[in-house]
């Protein structure tokens, strides 16, 4: 086909038109997703708000130096969380309160004692104590650690 004058802008303008209604009905498909599971949601991060004083942070030596370990390991999303004792329960949990369109990864632990977080940004460690419940959540790759924790073994959770 010769250049015909016109052609190019013809097939541009089609293009443009088909890709802007597949974003329109992709955006319509994505906000009616979000909105459908927003009350699970919402009731799941509500659920998992664990609130409660810091967890007591350490160096890696430090931990190095208190001879530490924590051979309880298990992957979760990536993310290496080991223990020294107990037992733990995971959940995805959806940023914002539930509204956000990305989770954070929390677990909450019976009596961890220590633990050892691996994410992409790093290693972490936190000195619970022997006995006490902990909530690590994961945002961005950083965890943050409190003592509280619903979760027990006679019931699943305390909620």
């Amino acid at each position: 086909m010769a250049n015909r004058p016109g052609h190019a802008r013809r097939f541009g303008a089609i293009h443009l038109a088909m890709g802007l209604i597949a974003a329109a009905l992709l955006g319509g498909l994505v906000t009616y997703d979000v909105v459908k599971h927003r009350r699970g949601n919402v009731g799941i991060a509500r659920n998992w708000d664990i609130q409660g004083p810091p967890c007591p942070a350490v160096t890696a030596e430090v931990w190095a130096a208190k001879h530490q370990v924590a051979p309880k390991t298990f992957d979760y999303d990536g993310d290496t969380l080991g223990r020294v004792a107990g037992h733990a329960s995971c959940q995805d949990v959806m940023a914002s309160g539930g509204k956000g369109l990305i989770h954070n990864q929390v677990c909450q632990f019976t009596s961890p004692a220590a633990l050892k977080i691996t994410t992409p940004k790093g290693d972490f460690y936190f000195l619970p104590g022997v006995g006490s419940p902990a909530t690590v959540v994961i945002e961005h790759d950083l965890p943050r650690c409190v003592l509280a924790s619903k979760f027990t073994l006679q019931g699943g959770d305390k909620s």
